[in-house]
């Protein structure tokens, strides 16, 4: 084909973009160096072809180029431009994705087309790859044990997960667009949005869980329930976007309390018990002493192994507390081996008189058989002796 300009078709030849001009029927009958540069093909294997034979017609698309270029020509409006991504064929077997831009142009008398072609294979694929991405994290978010809520700086919920549901009774549909109090305990509004514009405002772009410390959330039936957040902060076309990762804490709060009374009970019991007590690690060193074993052994520091406290505050002879130190150490190794040590032992007290004991060294595994404790005790019967 011969422009009746050939200024205009130097300027198209030497466009950076890759240009196609066709006829109504799809017959090539002009390509540019930037098309036969993305093709591989030169004008001359182009010239007279059908446009199929660089954008073939894929088996799930029901209209070929040729009639989506005819249904171009007969919209009424000659400067409609249409855009089109379609599967670009090359000389060498290569497809590649190209995006389309579509106008009418007059050439001698004859209606044809332009079409610029700019190659967006990259692009789509990045594109696919960052939803694909988005795809997994909105699954992985929605499935989490956590609430997930996502506000941005007007504080109106943008984001909110399944588990945001089930934790404050709203549905997605009901909290998106909300504001934030929404959820938030009457006493705690005001400070909240304090918080979250000065969070806007700060360079540190998240807080992780506990940061805070404990902070209560309202369920939608007005009950307050404590919490933890970690809290972090993304720019998305300038505009600021807060996402917080909240957990539920009642049951670790609930759990915390229960080992705290059952901890007094234990205190309660220990240091109060008429038996001298004493809880030893795997090792034989004293974890705990209860106050009866204290009176008995007298000044106690902690940091000593068992068989080096005390236990004999009434007795001058060195060897024989050293022979008394060998056996209970050996009998505190035997423990460790699975036995039970139950003895009567007679220890000198400071007054000069000997006190009955009932001994006792009872070994505490766990659930693996790991030895964890040692509970030693002893108990003076020495009224009870004949």
């Amino acid at each position: 084909m011969a422009f009746k300009n050939h200024t205009l078709e130097n300027l198209l030849n030497e466009l950076p973009e890759a240009l196609l001009m066709t006829t109504t029927q799809g017959v090539i009958l002009f390509a540019n160096k930037a098309l036969s540069t993305m093709t591989g093909f030169a004008l001359d294997e182009l010239r007279g072809e059908s446009a199929v034979k660089l954008i073939p017609t894929p088996e799930r698309r029901r209209v070929d180029v040729v009639t989506w270029l005819n249904r171009c020509a007969d919209d009424p409006d000659p400067d409609q431009l249409r855009y089109l991504n379609l599967a670009l064929s090359t000389k060498f077997g290569v497809t590649k994705l190209v995006s389309l831009r579509v106008s009418k142009h007059l050439e001698n008398g004859e209606i044809c087309f332009l079409v610029i072609l700019r190659d967006v294979t990259s692009e789509h694929e990045t594109i696919t790859s960052l939803r694909h991405a988005q795809l997994i994290t909105n699954r992985i978010l929605a499935i989490g044990e956590d609430a997930v809520v996502s506000i941005d700086e007007q504080q109106r919920i943008t984001f909110w997960n399944a588990r945001a549901a089930d934790l404050f009774g709203y549905s997605s549909e009901e909290a998106l667009g909300q504001p934030i109090s929404l959820v938030l305990p009457d006493s705690a509004k005001l400070t909240h949005g304090a918080m979250v514009e000065q969070f806007v405002r700060q360079s540190v772009p998240s807080r992780m869980m506990g940061e805070r410390g404990e902070i209560s959330g309202k369920r939608k039936d007005g009950t307050i329930v404590p919490l933890e957040a970690a809290i972090t902060k993304t720019h998305i076309d300038g505009q600021a976007i807060m996402s917080a990762q909240v957990r539920d804490i009642s049951r670790r709060k609930s759990a915390e309390a229960a080992l705290r009374a059952s901890e007094a009970r234990f205190r309660a019991i220990f240091e109060h018990a008429v038996e001298a007590m004493a809880v030893l690690d795997a090792t034989g060193m004293v974890q705990e002493i209860n106050q009866t074993a204290r009176e008995m052994i007298g000044d106690y520091e902690p940091g000593h192994y068992f068989w080096d406290l005390n236990w004999w505050p009434g007795e001058t002879d060195s060897a024989r507390i050293a022979e008394a130190r060998t056996v209970l150490q050996a009998n505190i190794k035997r423990v460790g081996e699975g036995e039970t040590i139950r003895a009567r032992v007679e220890l000198p007290a400071a007054e000069g008189r000997s006190r009955d004991i009932d001994f006792s060294l009872i070994a505490v595994f766990d659930a693996d058989n790991n030895l964890q404790y040692i509970i030693a005790e002893g108990r003076d019967v020495s009224s009870l002796t004949p």
